[in-house]
């Protein structure tokens, strides 16, 4: 899939750019005055730089951008955020940590000659991912796979799970604002709204310690998790419900609003 969908955007942002080139200014539905004054027929590549910060589901990002054509940019960016938190469930207590990082690269088409854009773009180093442990006390009962098993005073259960990422993904935004304006202008606020798709996320939950069989006597009904043959065998099936469960997040939404300047290059 990662070998195919590089090629397939790079080949949809060259093909938008040559379509743009070579559409003639004399055709019926360009206004003569299509590229004047927002769009000077005297504008040049990579004459203007613009940057932007923003807030956004995937956190706080800066973006920077330079025009490639009158109504393309190629702009380029990263994004972070970090949160965690604690809990109890099933008398367990529980740690999870979300951090979302990644960079992306996008080419911004303004099919108007305005600020209406539309944004092929692709998302890479996503190191967005969740971590979570959980320390059973001694003697409490949590549930897998409607299994009970009861942590073990003498080696009480630990628990870690994961929830990863692929590297590289594509996606499709539209939006609103140019951050690299064709006017004398300087400041912009862009709104951006659309997914990119993360594919099937990898979900891994492991277990150390001892579990107990409530029906037998602690003394004869303890044993580790690692040779519990019944422990295991409802580990598994646990996980193979929630890795189900997980293909629903396989579109990550994308929404941000911010604040952009842009300046001209010294000649």
């Amino acid at each position: 899939m990662k070998a195919r969908t590089l090629p397939l955007v790079t080949f949809i942002f060259v093909m938008l750019i040559c379509i743009d080139r070579a559409i003639p200014q004399s055709m019926p539905f360009v206004r003569p005055n299509a590229y004047s004054p927002a769009l000077p027929m005297g504008f040049q590549p990579f004459s203007r730089i613009g940057i932007a910060s923003y807030a956004g589901l995937g956190g706080i990002g800066v973006d920077v951008a330079t025009a490639v054509a009158r109504r393309f940019n190629l702009r380029a960016g990263s994004e972070f955020f970090r949160y965690s938190t604690t809990s109890v469930e099933q008398g367990a207590n529980v740690s999870v940590n979300l951090r979302m990082q990644s960079g992306h690269a996008s080419l911004d088409w303004f099919p108007f000659g305005g600020r209406f854009r539309l944004s092929p773009l692709i998302v890479f180093a996503n190191n967005n991912r969740v971590r979570a442990t959980a320390v059973v006390p001694p003697g409490s009962t949590i549930t897998l796979n409607g299994q009970d098993y009861i942590s073990s005073t003498t080696d009480p259960l630990h628990g870690a799970g994961s929830i990863d990422f692929r590297k590289a993904s594509p996606g499709f935004t539209l939006g609103f604002g140019n951050i690299v304006p064709r006017t004398s202008g300087h400041f912009s606020f862009p709104v951006e709204a659309g997914f990119y798709y993360v594919g099937q996320p990898g979900l891994k939950v492991t277990f150390t310690g001892s579990a107990c069989d409530p029906t037998q006597p602690a003394a004869v009904g303890c044993e580790s998790v690692d040779n519990d043959g019944g422990f295991q065998q409802s580990l598994t099936a646990f996980v193979a419900r929630n890795q189900h469960n997980l293909s629903y997040a396989s579109f990550f939404p994308v929404f941000s609003f911010g604040f952009g300047y842009s300046f001209q290059l010294a000649k």
